[in-house]
């Protein structure tokens, strides 16, 4: 980012330049700002909205015919098993794991 002493940026509607001399991302940005303090709700909302259609495309485990639920040993609860490979899949993952054959049919 280029920003001189004269420069009124982020004020730009102030900007005694006749020409920019900010690059076009920096302007691109500003405007994104301006567009987000406006609407904050808004802008959530949006954020929201793409996340529930991510997550919608994901293949998840709960939904594939090779995942089983096994009991823990040592603690309550289950685990989630891939029979095709023989593998735990993790707590934490909730869409499929990288190596899961149901990730692949989709391309994702």
């Amino acid at each position: 980012m280029r920003v001189t002493k004269d420069c009124a940026y982020p004020d730009c509607e102030a900007c005694q330049h006749p020409d920019c001399i900010m690059s076009e991302t920096d302007i691109t940005a500003l405007l994104k700002r301006r567009r987000r303090k406006e609407d904050p709700e808004a802008y959530r909302q949006k954020q929201r909205d793409y996340r529930s259609r991510i997550k919608a495309t994901l293949p998840h485990c709960d939904g594939c015919e090779s995942c089983v639920l096994v009991r823990k040993e040592k603690q309550d609860g289950y685990r989630r098993l891939c029979i095709a490979d023989m593998r735990l899949i993790e707590q934490k993952v909730a869409n499929s794991p990288q190596w899961c054959r149901k990730r692949g049919q989709n391309g994702t």
